[in-house]
């Protein structure tokens, strides 16, 4: 059987159930990448909807993706188009009935399978960027509980677990590789990142598999998850927090792997708050993907899950001054800067950032939720738009939404100025 193996943002080998599907079920695949043209396009806010930094991390990713295909005999495929047109055409090119590829529970993502589905192709999909399988969920999703605690409870009663992160099927070595001639290479030409708290530049935080790996490897070894709840909300360095997001968002490495580690580090090291909470933030990661597959579009809608009609306004200017760093606060203007230029901002900047925007320059949330998806390496649609519609009192908080003291959080985060003076 003739097979598409479609990357979406699973750009990885291991732990990869559909890739393993269509493996054990393929006599000869062809492996594509597509960076759909809508990614090139503006939005309505007028920017490109995906900017520099994240076309390097993928592109450095796509580089290593290319290169473990090719120890196994393959060659990865990369286009830039249409996703569907493109995966058609492909289809019918080399007379291919067959299109695998994980599921991703997002509307525009949801629409292109869909429109496979419409055609003659059959489509095997899995959802799998999450901790947890549909079937691990102990929820139908109508009664998915709408407060995160409560979520929070019920997995941890019913101590869920995801399963063991999985190893490539070895049949990949016997399988025909499908090379298309006329297929691209994305190269982007990298910029020093020497300033970043997640320099990509840096070959300990470029894109791709064998890198996240690597980080998760370094990071286990380390100290570092002991002490995690203490150093999380730090604003910058190579040191604080974690740094999963941008491998997870690409896909590189999958929250599995993470929990596989952890588990280990609390058997053979230390098991404590902090480690505790590095789950904890996990699941929050999976509630968000939860929250979409209940919702829908609505998270999109101006009043987000529409649990507060407070109004929503919109200042074209005050957007464009909040977005290139000229606000009336050099706080949140370093953090501004930070984004712009180096396409990381650590989770407490964002909210600040975030609450400015929404709260003192009465803009609209969803333009705030589209500059981070131009601007951020570790862009995931579930994450970002669920956290901006919780900022903004549009999201899934009971108490509304999150107004922050920015002379209180630049006191209490960057006391001595030195974030502040490094963005300035």
């Amino acid at each position: 059987m003739k097979s598409i193996y479609w990357f979406r943002s699973d750009l990885r080998l291991s732990d990869n159930l559909t890739l393993n599907n269509a493996i054990a079920s393929s006599d000869e695949i062809l492996f594509v990448y597509i960076q759909d043209i809508k990614n090139f396009q503006d939005t309505e806010w007028n920017f490109v909807r995906m900017g520099h930094h994240r076309k390097s991390f993928i592109s450095q990713g796509l580089h290593v993706l290319r290169e473990k295909l090719f120890d196994y005999g393959h060659v990865l495929n990369c286009y830039a188009n249409d996703s569907v047109d493109t995966l058609l055409k492909l289809a019918d090119k080399f007379e291919i009935d067959h299109i695998y590829c994980e599921s991703i529970e997002a509307h525009e993502e949801l629409d292109e399978e869909i429109r496979l589905r419409q055609s003659k192709i059959d489509l095997h999909t899995t959802y799998q960027s999450g901790l947890f399988f549909n079937d691990q969920i102990p929820f139908e999703l109508s009664n998915l509980p709408d407060i995160f605690t409560n979520f929070r409870k019920e997995i941890e009663a019913k101590k869920i677990k995801p399963d063991k992160p999985l190893t490539i099927d070895q049949k990949i070595n016997e399988i025909k590789s499908i090379n298309d001639e006329e297929s691209m290479t994305f190269k982007e030409e990298l910029k020093a990142y020497t300033k970043s708290s997640f320099p990509i530049s840096d070959n300990r935080f470029s894109g791709g598999e064998d890198r996240g790996l690597a980080y998760l490897e370094a990071y286990f070894s380390s100290n570092k998850p002991s002490t995690y709840k203490k150093t999380r909300n730090e604003l910058m360095g190579i040191d604080f927090s974690t740094k999963f997001s941008p491998w997870l968002a690409s896909g590189y490495i999958s929250a599995r792997q993470i929990y596989d580690f952890l588990l280990k580090y609390e058997s053979n090291v230390s098991k404590n708050e902090s480690t505790y909470w590095i789950f904890f933030e996990l699941l929050w990661r999976e509630y968000f993907r939860l929250i979409f597959k209940k919702y829908g579009k609505k998270i999109f809608h101006k009043y987000g899950l529409g649990f507060s009609i407070e109004e929503v306004n919109h200042s074209p200017e005050n957007f464009e001054l909040w977005k290139d760093g000229k606000t009336n606060s050099n706080f949140v203007n370093a953090g501004m800067r930070e984004l712009k230029e180096t396409g990381f901002l650590s989770n407490r900047m964002r909210q600040i950032v975030a609450s400015f925007l929404v709260n003192e320059l009465s803009c609209d949330w969803r333009a705030g939720a589209a500059w981070f998806e131009s601007q951020l390496i570790d862009y995931d649609v579930f994450s970002n738009h669920c956290n901006w519609a919780y900022i903004a009192g549009h999201g899934t908080d009971p108490r509304g939404g999150r107004h922050f003291n920015i002379k209180k959080q630049k006191s209490t985060y960057d006391p001595n100025g030195l974030y502040e003076a490094l963005w300035s």
